[in-house]
């Protein structure tokens, strides 16, 4: 099998030391029969998963931008904010974190890596109340530093944008090199929505790669803090941009379909029966997942890969979480696993 990979055009603006290959492998139980996983997981051992794709085209385009100072907004327990702030750091440009007010004051898990990584100077706290105008106060803010001489740029949540995007086309290129090494294919695709930026990119960059050959295939998006309504407005915006910067002359697409949250389906909502989870999948899988994301959407896509007759094909399973995402959540944890042991 012949793996296509990315135009040269593509991958110029991406860092080859940020996306890197991981592999696949089939999980070992008979209750996920054809569930094989995509370890995005073991990019890196302190940035959440896939999160490093988009990284991969961000980073060198904010400093070919010269940029000096990046706004970036999120809650206090923001996987994506850790990891930016560790690679903007990395790279000498100062971060500028715009946190929704916590519900919970104390420092643990993700908030407490922001504050060993933002001295208090490089936060601001937007109360609750005024979360709906960040990026105006964000943009304000950033404004006000740039009449001081700074080059400042401001991150969606999520770092949603066509920048990062670039870096995700490398997931589905990735893919395609697991399924030529071990001589499968996968007619499935499971894949997490945040923001929906590495979705996006997975399905764009399968019609990029796949041409005619990508109708073949489906994604199936798990929807854990967006809409599907709004996500298709996303891609289509995110196609639009892509194909303007890059004209391809194919029309091709892959079939789209979205589930919902079977645990816990309320973003952000946490539930004893989803910590449950966490510990059952650790035990016949061996996976460390994120309840916030991980766990969510594992339980949606095993589920939906074993009716019907759908686990008689291959299905891929992108584990775009990381074992960081439980460092909020010990205390729950440890209860639900003492609870198990002491029956």
């Amino acid at each position: 099998m012949n793996v296509k990979e990315l135009p040269p055009e593509i991958r110029a603006e991406i860092d080859p030391e940020l996306a890197k290959p991981t592999r696949v492998h089939p999980i070992a139980r008979s209750q996920y029969a054809n569930l094989w996983i995509k370890r995005e997981d073991e990019l890196s051992s302190g940035i959440s998963g896939g999160k490093l794709r988009k990284y991969a085209s961000l980073i060198p385009y904010l400093k070919r931008q010269q940029i000096d100072t990046v706004g970036m907004i999120g809650g206090p327990n923001s996987n994506n904010l850790v990891g930016l702030a560790q690679l903007l750091r990395e790279n000498g440009i100062s971060p500028l974190a715009f946190l929704r007010e916590a519900a919970d004051p104390q420092l643990r898990g993700n908030a407490l890596l922001l504050a060993l990584l933002l001295a208090p100077h490089e936060t601001e706290t937007i109360s609750r109340r005024s979360w709906d105008n960040v990026e105006g106060l964000a943009r304000q803010r950033l404004q006000n530093l740039e009449k001081q001489g700074s080059r400042a740029h401001l991150l969606l949540e999520g770092c949603y944008g066509f920048p990062a995007l670039l870096g995700t086309l490398t997931l589905p290129e990735d893919i395609l090199r697991n399924e030529r090494d071990c001589q499968q294919t996968f007619p499935r695709i499971y894949i997490d929505c945040g923001t929906g930026l590495s979705a996006i990119g997975l399905i764009l960059g399968l019609e990029r790669l796949l041409g005619s050959d990508s109708r073949n295939r489906e994604v199936v998006v798990t929807l854990i803090a967006e809409t599907e309504s709004g996500f298709l407005e996303k891609l289509a915006e995110m196609r639009a941009c892509l194909e303007k910067a890059y004209p391809i002359t194919h029309d091709s697409r892959v079939n789209i379909r979205f589930l919902q949250p079977n645990l816990s389906p309320k973003f952000g909502s946490i539930s004893k029966a989803l910590f449950d989870e966490c510990r059952t999948i650790a035990r016949e899988t061996g996976l460390i997942m994120d309840p916030t994301y991980s766990v969510k959407h594992f339980a949606a896509a095993a589920a939906d890969h074993n009716k019907d007759g759908q686990s008689a094909a291959p299905s891929l399973f992108v584990f775009n979480g990381s074992a960081l995402g439980i460092c909020g959540f010990q205390d729950k944890l440890a209860n639900s696993v003492n609870l198990l042991e002491s029956d």
